[in-house]
């Protein structure tokens, strides 16, 4: 540790560096990618989709991408949130922090719309993971 001021100063500058990063468009890519990573967890759940009868032997072969890609999307969406924050704190390109936060925001509202319409339609009988059989709902005998 010296004395100098000057010395200081440069090495405080070097420790900071991060701040001039372009935040923004680092929140833009990781929106995309947030976005990528969604269409990659809906690829494998269909292909986790076996044939009936399989058993299930083709959501086990699937399990180990499966569970990298929600960890990674997870990991992409909190770099995401990350960087926003830092894009408008900073004012580091802002307009692409904005961006990210509404693909963000459009990706968590297409999530998140199935599960708000299934409380909402309650006037109707049949739902997505409802428990009576397909032949009894339809009025069938089965």
């Amino acid at each position: 540790m010296t004395l100098d001021p000057w010395a200081a100063l440069e090495a405080r500058r070097q420790r900071r560096h991060w701040r001039a990063w372009p935040w923004g468009w680092a929140a833009l890519v990781l929106g995309i990618g947030a976005w990528g990573c969604a269409f990659m967890l809906t690829i494998l759940v269909m292909a986790s989709v076996g044939m009936p009868g399989d058993g299930s032997h083709a959501m086990q072969a699937t399990q180990p991408y499966l569970l990298f890609t929600l960890a990674l999307s997870a990991a992409v969406v909190l770099a995401a949130l990350i960087s926003i924050v830092l894009s408008f704190r900073l004012r580091r390109q802002p307009a692409g922090g904005g961006v990210g936060l509404v693909l963000l925001a459009l990706l968590a509202a297409v999530l998140l719309l199935p599960a708000l319409l299934a409380r909402t339609a309650s006037s109707t009988q049949v739902l997505i993971g409802d428990v009576t059989p397909i032949w009894q709902a339809g009025g069938g005998q089965g």
